[in-house]
């Protein structure tokens, strides 16, 4: 069973007060086969899905905002699909590094704030420095305390601080 390991808001950051004025939210699956699940926040219920590649996530993520909330960027196939086809089956590793491109040159051009609310154990904890290179506005939330319970040991647990 998919479990989401992060949430990722888009929007625009308040210009005296920070923060964000989201728009769309992205929830990033895990624990089955990994997925980007895009949804506007104004009540369409419609959905965007993309299984993303795993090196590039963060990519997948920025290009995913591209293409379906900015419409800047136009893939020569669909990404979005129901029947959870990778990045790697949709589009060839050229076409992707290209679209990597074209995207953060997108987010150079563009005024956009993206947060990612990034909890214990996702894959995007290791993406930290590849968010750190895009040109955009963004936030990153890490873990700094939890408490759950561990139903190998039987009992609740408590991480950080």
């Amino acid at each position: 069973m998919a479990t989401t390991t992060a949430t990722i808001l888009i929007g625009q950051a308040h210009q005296n007060h920070s923060g964000i004025n989201p728009t769309h939210i992205i929830r990033f699956t895990e624990n089955d086969r990994p997925a980007l699940i895009l949804q506007s926040l104004d009540g369409n219920p419609e959905r965007k899905v993309i299984v993303p590649t795993v090196e590039n996530t963060v990519n997948d993520i920025y290009l995913m905002i591209a293409v379906f909330i900015l419409k800047k960027v136009n893939p020569s196939k669909e990404i979005h699909n129901l029947e959870r086809k990778s990045l790697y089956d949709i589009l060839e590793e050229k076409e992707r590094l290209s679209l990597y491109s074209e995207t953060r040159k997108t987010f150079e051009e563009t005024k956009i704030k993206i947060v990612f609310n990034i909890l214990d154990d996702s894959h995007l904890l290791n993406q930290i420095d590849i968010i750190k290179t895009f040109p955009n506005d963004f936030e990153v939330t890490l873990p700094t305390l939890k408490k759950e319970f561990d139903v190998w040991a039987n009992k609740l647990v408590t991480k950080g601080i």
